[in-house]
């Protein structure tokens, strides 16, 4: 029998001057996966110009927030992450986190943010 890991998908949503009532979201909101699949999260937002995005991850056993990587024109990801994520998408509506053969260190909470980057 394979084991299942819990994933939780949660979404950040940084305000600035200006950015009143806008929305981040993620699907889906929780995934059970058998270890060694592939897990899938979908991020959008409707921030007109914001054109980054950012994934997080965030487990029981780091404090705080991790950085994985992030959207701008390419994806750009953490050098402890390389083997591990896949990014896609253009950050300026929507992205895609892609997280390959799971195992149990794989169960956390993850996060997307929506920010605006002067390229």
């Amino acid at each position: 029998m394979m084991n299942a890991f819990f994933i939780k998908s949660a979404c950040l949503l940084w305000l600035t001057v200006g950015n009143h009532a806008k929305t981040v979201f993620q699907n889906p909101d929780d995934l059970i996966k058998n270890q060694n699949e592939a897990a899938v999260i979908i991020c959008s937002h409707n921030i007109q110009n914001n054109n980054q995005m950012l994934w997080y991850k965030q487990s029981q056993d780091m404090p705080g927030l991790k950085l994985m990587g992030y959207l701008l024109g390419n994806e750009n990801i953490e050098p402890e992450f390389k083997d591990k994520i896949n990014l896609k998408g253009d950050a300026r509506r929507n992205g895609t986190l892609t997280i390959n053969s799971l195992t149990p260190q794989d169960s956390a909470v993850y996060f997307c943010a929506a920010w605006y980057t002067v390229i």
